[in-house]
This record gives C-alpha cells, sequence and structure tokens, in this order.
C-alpha cells in the first residue's frame, strides 16, 4: 500500500482515538492505532521502519495528552516482539491470529500504564483487559476491512 494510504489511515485511527464517547465506550474502545501498526507489519513486513512506529506512537502521546514518550516505547517494543519473537502469525490465518493480537494490545496496554505509572499514580483497572480483548475480537473484520481498502486502493 503506498504511503499516502497509510498516513490517510494513521490519521483516521488517530481521530477514532481521540472521539468523545462515554465512559462505557472509554473502557471497551480498542487502540485503533496500535492495531494498525500491528496490521501493516503483518501485511507490509519492511515498509514499516521502527522509526516511523516511535514517531507515530510520539504524535499518539501529543494527540491523546499522555505522558510523553508511553505510546512510543510501547508501540516499538510490540512491533519488535511481533516482527523478532512472532514473525510467524503473518502465516496464520486471520481466527488463529486472534491470541497472539491479543497478548501484544494486552503488552502494549501495560507498558502504557507502567509508563503513566511512573508519572504519577494511576489505578489499575479491568478495562485494561476489555480494550486488549476488544481490538482481538474486532481483528478479523478489521483486517478484512484493511485487506479490502488494501486490494481496492491498489495503483493497477
Amino acid at each position: 500500500m503506498n504511503a499516502i494510504a497509510m498516513v490517510i489511515a494513521f490519521f483516521l485511527a488517530m481521530a477514532l482515538e481521540t472521539l468523545p464517547y462515554g465512559p462505557v465506550y472509554g473502557m471497551i474502545h480498542p487502540d485503533f492505532v496500535a492495531m494498525l501498526l500491528l496490521y501493516w507489519s503483518i501485511r507490509s513486513g519492511s515498509e514499516l521502519s521502527y522509526t516511523v512506529v516511535w514517531l507515530i506512537g510520539l504524535l499518539q502521546d501529543v494527540v491523546m495528552g499522555d505522558v510523553p514518550g508511553g505510546q512510543a516505547v510501547a508501540s516499538v517494543l510490540m512491533i519488535y516482539a511481533l516482527v523478532n519473537g512472532l514473525g510467524r502469525v503473518r502465516h496464520l490465518s486471520v481466527w488463529e491470529q486472534l491470541i497472539f493480537i491479543f497478548m501484544l494490545l494486552f503488552a502494549h496496554r501495560l507498558i502504557v500504564w507502567s509508563w503513566q505509572l511512573w508519572s504519577g499514580p494511576v489505578s489499575w483497572h479491568f478495562s485494561l483487559l476489555l480494550s486488549p480483548l476488544m481490538g482481538a475480537l474486532l481483528w478479523p473484520l478489521f483486517t478484512y476491512l484493511l485487506d479490502y481498502l488494501r486490494h481496492h486502493l491498489k495503483p493497477s
């Protein structure tokens, strides 16, 4: 997929992260930026460098008003684990990827939570599990939609 489509997708994912929703959705909404990073790392391999992932994470920190560096560190570690430790995920079916996606999204959430904990008191709550679980459950629909768009946006 070309770079313009990737940039548009990341801005849409960041917009989804910042839309005001009620408290229930705030607890269960998946991290669309992290899911998009996982998708492009699985589908394209080397198109997404660690520097780009770091910059996307920093931009997400700024947009979300989080402690600077939390999303960036978590995103780079998540993609590193995917590329180096779980490279075989690319060859699994979308349904088999659910377990790995859940583990990676949960690790991402824990790293961001730990980063915020260093800067001040942050409480542990059940949504730390619900958000990655929701992201994993939405993974088949998410990948189907992005595969469809990627196929139709491909230059002929």
